[in-house]
């Protein structure tokens, strides 16, 4: 796997930071990741407050936030997610949500695995 390493750390900082955000106090936030022939995959799952299936399928508009006046509490501008897909699909990768309201969502990117990749092979060798 080859990419701009900054630009993949601000994908999984910022969908680590809506977990973050949108997870109550007491909730659970899982990172994971699975490295395949492939494909790399890595999901952010959470406990919060989740999203209906009407919100889901605009949550990757740029400017689009679920709820006006959280999202302005939370200093979000609705261009979070449209710039984690964005950096993803740069990467011949995808971003993807599913999520169920009040009991959480979980994100995954999965991106293309360089036949080669000296990264791809370190994974492997790492995993248990």
């Amino acid at each position: 796997m080859e990419g701009d390493a900054q630009a993949l750390r601000r994908l999984f900082l910022l969908l680590i930071d809506n977990a973050v955000k949108y997870t109550p106090s007491g909730g659970n936030i899982e990172v994971s990741q699975n490295m395949g022939e492939r494909f790399a995959t890595a999901m952010v799952k959470d406990t919060g407050i989740g999203i209906s299936k009407v919100e889901l399928s605009h949550i990757f508009e740029r400017f689009y936030r679920v709820d006006q006046a959280r999202s302005r509490e939370q200093g979000g501008a609705g261009l979070g997610l449209a710039i984690g897909r964005w950096i993803a699909e740069a990467h011949g990768g995808m971003l993807s949500m599913e999520s169920t309201p009040d009991k959480g969502s979980v994100c995954t990117v999965r991106l293309l695995v360089l036949p080669g990749s000296s990264d791809a092979n370190e994974l492997r060798q790492s995993d248990p």
